[in-house]
């Protein structure tokens, strides 16, 4: 009883289940200024994260040789810590038009063009900012899209909606899992195909790092990594045209979403693509470092000894955890 207690207690039941909604009726500007001020009061809590933090934004500078004030920019990203966590939670229960509204787009049409006729695209995407919340733009603006990503968790009803929608190429057979078979990702890769023959846009993130094939070797924030880039596989494969989309926070509760065409790619090209992309998203980590939370705490970010990436320190915490509570 007391274990179910604190399961239903704990800050994630807190922050997602009462919090996030009663932020959500204070409006966009209110909300998102209440949200900023829980970021920098957690942060001031916990001094050794707030070192972190600082560390890790002091590293990030020297790599890309950026020339942040780290006293400007480390309370600006401990707000956004809680903006980060919040997902897409504040577009909640709102109907199109005040979503939208909420959007600043550039490129947008650009990518209608590319999908006249009912041809596809692929989409790709990154840990940055708000990505959760420019997912569902593109589901609010009548993308035909479909993710081909682990399912994100913590995300808002409306979003879990459309995961769970049935129909043609349902959202929920194109989840990547890390232990996914041979054939099952086989399979993924041909529904994708279907889906792009049939005129869907495919979301990817370009920037996970991974082990195995499907990876190309890369340079993030002056650290090397291999990462999935199946995307560059998949554009060679099905002639589908690449668009990188990048969504960030901007003031009063609003978003910025930016979505820049990189044409069609050409077998051997994808190395090179590949390496392009990374720099296009550390110039918009110089531009927004508040934004870059992920890139900068994660642990999959931190390269390992033995070079790979592939599973997070906090999971093999949470699996030596398992292991001496069964013993």
């Amino acid at each position: 009883m007391r274990r179910r207690l604190r399961q239903v207690w704990s800050w994630k039941f807190v922050f997602y289940e009462m919090l996030l909604p009663m932020l959500r009726a204070l409006g966009p500007a209110r909300g998102d200024q209440i949200l900023g001020w829980l970021g920098r009061a957690a942060m001031a809590v916990q001094p050794g994260r707030r070192a972190r933090l600082r560390s890790a934004l002091r590293r990030a500078a020297e790599a890309i040789d950026a020339d942040w004030s780290i006293r400007e920019v480390w309370p600006a990203m401990a707000a956004n810590t809680a903006r980060f966590l919040a997902r897409d939670y504040p577009l909640d229960r709102l109907d199109d038009e005040e979503v939208l509204a909420r959007f600043d787009v550039r490129g947008y049409e650009r990518l209608r063009a590319a999908m006249e006729g009912g041809r596809g695209a692929i989409l790709v995407g990154s840990h940055l900012g708000a990505h959760i919340a420019g997912v569902h733009w593109f589901y609010r603006r009548g993308v035909p899209i479909r993710l081909l990503v682990q399912r994100p968790r913590h995300v808002s009803g409306e979003l879990n909606r459309r995961f769970d929608e049935p129909g043609p190429h349902p959202q929920s057979e194109f989840f990547l899992r890390r232990d996914l078979s041979p054939s099952m990702a086989i399979e993924r890769l041909l529904r994708a195909r279907s889906a792009l023959r049939d005129g869907m846009a495919i979301y990817m993130n370009g920037d996970i790092p991974w082990s195995g094939p499907n990876t190309c070797p890369g340079r993030l924030l002056g650290r090397s990594h291999r990462m999935l880039a199946i995307w560059t596989e998949l554009a060679v494969l099905t002639r589908a045209p690449v668009f990188l989309v990048f969504c960030t926070h901007a003031p009063h509760g609003r978003f910025a979403l930016e979505i820049e065409p990189m044409g069609w790619l050409r077998p051997g090209e994808e190395t090179v693509v590949f390496a392009d992309y990374l720099r296009q998203l550390e110039c918009r980590i110089a531009n927004v470092p508040a934004d870059a939370v992920a890139h900068l705490v994660w642990p999959c970010y931190e390269p390992r000894p033995d070079g790979d990436p592939a599973q997070p320190t906090r999971d093999r915490r949470r699996r030596k955890t398992r292991m001496i509570s069964k013993r």
